[in-house]
This record gives C-alpha cells, sequence and structure tokens, in this order.
C-alpha cells in the first residue's frame, strides 16, 4: 500500500455503514460503503478505493441514461467490477419537473418502495454475496436511491431508526457541493429545487414507518420481493459483528 495518497475529489458523500449497533452486536466496518456517484472519479481515486478501501465492486444505482451520460470507465479500468442495477421500475417517470411539485420527498421514498421491490430484493442480492466485499452502491448524489437501500439494509440488519435516519440526515452537509457538481454536469438544464434536494431524518422516518406498517419491516419487504431467506441469513452472518461475550 503507498504510504501517501491523495485527497479523493471524485465523490463527496461516501462513508461506511458499519459501526452501527444492532441487537447483540455491530454492523461490520469495511465490508460495505455507500457514495454519490463514482462516475467523477479520477485514477488517483480509484487507487484510494482499492489500497484503502479494498473495494472490488460498485453496484450502480442509476437509471440507464444516467449510466450512459456518465459511465464510470475509469473504476472499471483499475479493475473495479461495476454492477448495473438501476433502482429504480423502469416503468416509473423520472420527475418532470427539477424539484417536487406534488407531494413531498418522503412521499416519492415511499412511491419508490412500493413500485421497486423486485429491484431492492436484486441489490440486496449482490450484497449478500460476500465474494463482491468490499463493495459500494452509489446513485448520482448518494441520497436517495442509496438512501432507501441503506435504510432497507440496516434495518433489516437490526439498526435502529435514529441512527438509520441520522445517516440519511448526514448528506446534508454535502448537498452544496452535490448540487454544484450536478449543475457543472448539466449547465443547459433548470438544477434541482431545494424540496428534492434536501436530507432530513424525518423523510427517511417516513420510509421506515412504510416498510413497518405495510411489510412488518425490511425483510417482510424483501422476502415478499424475491429475496430468499438463505440471502437474509448470509447478510446478517457476514454483516453483523456479534458482540463479545
Amino acid at each position: 500500500m503507498s504510504s501517501e495518497l491523495p485527497s479523493v475529489v471524485g465523490y463527496v458523500n461516501f462513508r461506511d455503514l458499519g459501526g452501527h449497533a444492532v441487537p447483540h452486536g455491530r454492523v461490520r466496518s469495511g465490508r460495505v460503503f455507500r457514495s454519490d456517484s463514482l462516475a467523477h472519479c479520477t485514477a488517483e481515486d480509484a487507487q484510494h478505493l482499492l489500497e484503502v478501501h479494498g473495494v472490488r465492486t460498485v453496484i450502480d444505482l442509476r437509471r440507464d441514461h444516467e449510466v450512459d451520460h456518465a459511465p464510470m470507465d475509469v473504476l472499471r479500468d483499475a479493475g473495479v467490477r461495476v454492477e448495473h442495477r438501476s433502482l429504480i421500475d423502469p416503468a416509473v417517470p423520472p420527475l418532470a419537473t427539477p424539484d417536487i411539485v406534488e407531494g413531498t420527498l418522503a412521499d416519492r421514498y415511499v412511491e419508490i418502495l412500493a413500485t421497486s421491490g423486485a429491484q431492492f430484493a436484486s441489490v440486496l442480492r449482490l450484497i449478500a454475496d460476500t465474494e463482491n466485499h468490499p463493495l459500494v452502491f452509489q446513485c448520482a448524489v448518494g441520497k436517495d436511491r442509496t438512501g432507501l437501500v441503506a435504510a432497507t439494509l440496516l434495518q433489516l440488519l437490526g439498526v435502529d431508526d435514529e441512527a438509520i435516519t441520522a445517516d440519511y440526515a448526514r448528506t446534508a452537509a454535502v448537498i452544496d457541493v452535490l448540487l454544484a457538481r450536478l449543475v457543472a454536469g448539466a449547465p443547459d438544464r433548470e438544477p434541482p429545487g431545494p424540496r428534492i434536494m434536501s436530507a432530513e431524518a424525518s423523510t427517511m422516518q417516513v420510509a421506515l414507518d412504510w416498510l413497518r406498517s405495510t411489510y412488518g419491516g425490511a425483510e417482510g419487504y424483501v422476502r415478499a420481493h424475491g429475496l430468499d431467506r438463505e440471502h437474509v441469513e448470509v447478510l446478517h452472518a457476514s454483516l453483523v459483528e456479534p458482540a463479545e461475550r
């Protein structure tokens, strides 16, 4: 490993999902990470992901047109496996306006959960495969699709709501940087508005409440959409570090 690596510039909303307390243990560190788009990575950023975090796999949650517009060639060239799994059902149209006009961001999250269960199960199946570890899942800004996958996974592992929503809300600290990157990437388009570019704990709480009231929680949700018991057990075994007795 290099003794010194330059600071990363290609991503700003990257973090380890490890360390959260669960009943009888905690989520293992260094296994699963979440991030904003890694399509902005430089060769040095890719080196950092490989040498510092050991990343083998990136799960790309973006829609097809987003991938075409900003592919992750630098990571592929560095030897990272990139798995594209568009999280939002293709039948659900993108927002037609730069901001949410009707309803709330929380309503949008519930709509995604309600229509994309098979996609969530597919992503969690990839996460359950330990051959893919360490891995990163990401979307454009690492907030909405990435946030929903993180919340579903963490609830499945037994992390409490307060910790899950606090993790989601951490994105608020870099919203301005993420917005500036979106604007720079599409200067001819009207930038996303403040309702979509927000990350409040209460927003993700609505999604967690919906999972619990509709399916009894994240496990019931992903099991109902095709994730079998074996994959759920593997997720717990590989990502939960038991407490010392």
